[in-house]
């Protein structure tokens, strides 16, 4: 089992997402495992969506809860997989993500590698 912790920051940077992922990028191992999105940071939210894994193999199996996302992987090849995480903020019940809307984007979206 293997941790990513997501924090929320309402008022980001330009260029930076509101959301983010400790690791952005998580290294998984060869073989069948359960990934786990665990909130972390000062700023209270409940887990509301996770996409662009669940339609790829090798993931399967994704699960939602306030306080918890998990997927798991069942890793047979190297690749890169890009996802987006949308929370739902304690403080204003805004929507928040792991995407950068403007064209000074610096933040790398978060990504499995299965290796």
């Amino acid at each position: 089992m293997s941790d990513i912790v997501v924090k929320l920051n309402i008022n980001p940077a330009p260029g930076k997402a509101a959301v983010t992922c400790e690791p952005a990028e998580f290294s998984a191992n060869r073989g069948n495992q359960e990934i786990k999105w665990k909130p972390g940071g000062n700023e209270g939210f409940t887990f509301y969506s996770l996409t662009g894994l669940s339609d790829n193999p090798p993931f399967s199996g994704l699960n939602v809860i306030d306080d918890e996302i998990t997927i798991n992987d069942n890793d047979q090849a190297a690749n890169e997989y890009t996802y987006t995480i949308t929370v739902v903020a304690d403080a204003n019940g805004g929507h928040y993500t792991t995407q950068v809307s403007n064209s000074a984007a610096t933040t790398t979206p978060p990504c499995i590698k299965n290796q």
